[in-house]
């Protein structure tokens, strides 16, 4: 299980997500919930991912990363900025091509922002698996490294989500 989590505020529609800790695939339901509000909110002005106090970040919480600042741009041509003071992290994010999305700043500033841990959705396995398919989609979508690296992945997880689709038609 995680030892990190996801803490998120707004503010006049500017909105804040700090990833604290070692941040995996079981913080993300929750803030991929949070970003398809978001994503068809009116007054939406900015948005802040502060990575200053993560010390680990899977790729699947890159890839919802990555779909917060393609929806940005694309719903309210914004260009979201992202904080990182960890060279590790911010090489990673460089690499998966999230620097196309974001503004990445080196930021050293006052780790007591205002942010809410988000809660925890009630994890599934099938939530967890859309949650991940369609991170790794999105980190596809960002470059042709990101497309090989991943495609076998997603094809794999796609193979089990039609698996789960199909278990479920036969018990309805």
């Amino acid at each position: 299980m995680s030892t990190g989590h996801v803490e998120y505020a707004s503010l006049n529609g500017t909105h804040i997500f700090k990833l604290i800790g070692e941040v995996r695939a079981q913080s993300c339901i929750s803030l991929d919930k949070l970003l398809n509000k978001i994503e068809h909110q009116d007054g939406v002005v900015g948005a802040i991912v502060d990575l200053t106090q993560t010390s680990f970040i899977d790729s699947t919480v890159l890839g919802i990363l990555a779909k917060l600042g393609l929806k940005l741009k694309q719903a309210h041509q914004i260009q979201a900025v992202m904080l990182s003071t960890n060279s590790d992290i911010t090489t990673l994010a460089n690499s998966m091509g999230l620097g196309q999305v974001f503004v990445i700043l080196d930021y050293c500033g006052d780790p007591n922002v205002c942010t809410r841990a988000l809660v925890d959705e009630h994890i599934t396995h099938r939530n967890m698996l859309h949650t991940v398919l369609d991170a790794h989609k999105t980190l596809m979508k960002l470059n042709q490294s990101n497309q090989n690296m991943f495609e076998p992945l997603v094809k794999q997880l796609q193979k089990e989500k039609e698996n789960l689709d199909s278990l479920s038609q036969q018990n309805v």
